[in-house]
């Protein structure tokens, strides 16, 4: 379903790891469009990718990687105090030992057949992240993510924004978050996995009708 990769595992599982920044460098930088400074061709990597990251990795059935996401501790340096300090200002972001942050969740979509399946993968990420956080006694975790993910991260952990939604000028605007942990949320995640097709259609049925009504 997933792999969690650790600083202890990460040796052992390189070649996993390169494919990994390279998935990220095909989505992140190619389809995205983001501008990171320093970063190689066609390997996606930043000063938050260190000895102490944790990461979670997606395969579909070949063996590719189709998504990832990060943790990192907040006991130091992490995105939120050092690039987006200023983006919370409704309460100060959480630091502590049972607080990490999380960043570069991604999905490569152009390798999924289907909504189901991109569905499928992101809910393996949030499974894998739920499962490491209950296993190393983790209870929040961090984030600036884009309005859309904010509410859909709302359907399945406890959440509540650090600071005010602030565009970045293009189509996203972006709000610092801490989502709580708990065994709840992971049972709530496993139930998403496995309605998975119910869930799509509720979100697809409406842009359908929509699309149709537009056609007549």
């Amino acid at each position: 379903m997933f792999r969690i990769i650790t600083p202890e595992t990460r040796r052992a599982n390189q070649g996993l790891v390169d494919a990994m920044h390279e998935m990220r460098y095909r989505v992140v930088v190619e389809e995205w469009g983001w501008d990171i400074p320093g970063v190689a061709v066609g390997y996606e990597a930043d000063q938050f990718d260190t000895d102490e990251t944790v990461y979670v990795i997606v395969q579909n059935c070949s063996g590719d990687v189709i998504a990832s996401s990060r943790m990192n501790p907040t006991m130091r340096p992490h995105m939120m105090s050092d690039l987006f300090a200023d983006y919370c200002n409704l309460q100060p972001w959480p630091v502590g030992p049972d607080v990490w942050e999380c960043s570069r969740f991604v999905t490569e979509r152009s390798r999924l057949s289907d909504p189901v399946e991109d569905f499928k993968a992101r809910c393996r990420l949030g499974i894998g992240l739920t499962v490491h956080c209950l296993d190393r006694n983790i209870t929040r975790l961090s984030w600036l993510t884009h309005q859309k993910f904010y509410n859909l991260v709302q359907k399945v952990w406890k959440t509540e924004p650090l600071g005010l939604p602030r565009s970045d000028g293009g189509d996203w605007a972006w709000i610092p978050a801490v989502s709580r942990i708990d065994k709840e949320t992971l049972d709530l995640q496993l139930d998403r996995f496995r309605d998975a097709e119910a869930i799509v259609e509720s979100y697809m049925a409406p842009k359908r009708a929509a699309l149709a009504g537009r056609a007549v």
